[in-house]
């Protein structure tokens, strides 16, 4: 199932929810994958980025070749769910 704008709201409030000390967006660019770390600090700043600067889909607007494919949060260990 594709991701969504609403999977990435309720990954940044479930982190808040559980006080996680992190999110961990994936981002694939022309097939290369690379894992963002968003410590708890930045929670609210970066999920407005992502909100604004992705479609619904998680199409970035302005370059359609990169795309959001995982979203997760927790504690360092988590970042393995997406790599």
């Amino acid at each position: 199932m594709p991701l969504t704008k609403q999977n990435l709201i309720k990954t940044f409030n479930g982190a808040r929810e559980y006080e996680a000390p992190f999110v961990f967006v994936g981002i694939e660019a022309e097939g290369i994958r690379e894992v963002i770390t968003v410590p708890a600090i930045s929670f609210d700043a970066k999920e407005q980025f992502y909100t604004n600067a992705y479609s619904d889909d998680l199409v970035h607007v302005m370059n359609s070749k990169v795309r959001v494919f995982g979203l997760t949060y927790g504690n360092a260990d988590a970042v393995h769910d997406l790599v």
